[in-house]
């Protein structure tokens, strides 16, 4: 089983109203990119309510990106069969792309794990009353 890992203790919030945060994948004692990664967590969470929504409800073969920001990482998701999705977690090198791991898991409970941790973020970011356009679009993508 793949997880979604944030930490709502990490997220800062920037001059220009951006929104960082620890946000990683978590599968067994292997985390990806890695343990404490730190990125725009609030983009990133809304681009990845997008990918795997369309997964959900796409035909055998569709595939979709989960995207970082900083760093040269992102997991290439390719759907199975109604239930399935294939992971792959994926680094970029200068040459070529490096596949860190590969697995199978369910779409549903990808799906639940990344609106779980999104949900977690917006009650962080409410609780500060931080609110941008980038906030917005991520509880539109959890209604």
């Amino acid at each position: 089983m793949v997880s979604v890992v944030i930490e709502e203790s990490t997220l800062e919030i920037s001059n220009r109203k951006s929104i960082t945060g620890e946000v990683y994948f978590q599968f067994g004692d292997a985390f990806f990119p890695d343990c404490n990664w730190n990125d725009f967590i609030v983009v990133i969470l809304t681009w990845w309510n997008k990918s795997i929504k369309l997964l959900e409800t796409s035909s055998a073969g569709t595939s979709q990106d989960f995207n970082f920001l900083d760093g040269p990482f992102y997991v290439h998701g390719v759907k199975k069969d109604n239930l399935h999705i294939t992971l792959s977690f994926i680094r970029r090198n200068k040459a070529n792309l490096e596949v860190i791991a590969s697995l199978d898991t369910e779409i549903d409970s990808l799906k639940k794990s990344i609106v779980k941790a999104s949900r977690k973020v917006l009650k962080e970011l409410n609780a500060k009353n931080w609110v941008t356009d980038d906030v917005e679009d991520l509880t539109k993508q959890i209604q």
